[in-house]
């Protein structure tokens, strides 16, 4: 009986982590404020050190731009992000939209607004623990 209680506990613990993953998960998503990523294109770029280009994509206009960051000529296991800068890129909202390349090429984040005068950069790496690589900003 004891063991039953213990597995019982364990699970539920399990659940309701699980829980606190996806709500937190959500609240990412709703942050990006509903952009789409049509019709974009190439505001800056940088090349990574495997040859990879990070590119900071832009669609819109005035207090109705969106941003996303892609990676293309990339390979498995590197990492794509935007961040969001309100003071002129002193400090910033640091790895919006993180992504990763599970297979293929290629992989962008989710667009984020981009309204009263903040900037957006894109970066990424090759990899946990390489080098990150980013865009200007814009």
């Amino acid at each position: 009986m004891r063991v039953n209680k213990k597995m019982a506990a364990a699970a539920s613990a399990v659940a309701m982590m699980s829980s606190l993953l996806a709500v937190a998960g959500s609240t990412t998503a709703s942050a990006a404020d509903g952009c789409t990523t049509n019709n974009g294109g190439t505001a800056r770029s940088a090349t990574g050190g495997r040859g990879q280009l990070f590119e900071l994509r832009v669609n819109g206009s005035g207090d109705n731009t969106c941003a996303w960051g892609r990676v293309t000529n990339g390979a498995a296991g590197m990492h794509v992000w935007v961040d969001r800068s309100s003071d002129g890129g002193r400090t910033w909202e640091a790895q919006l939209g993180w992504r990763e390349v599970y297979s293929g090429t290629s992989v962008y984040t989710e667009a984020w607004r981009d309204r009263n005068g903040q900037l957006m950069r894109a970066c990424g790496d090759s990899g946990y623990n390489t080098t990150i690589t980013c865009t200007g900003w814009y």
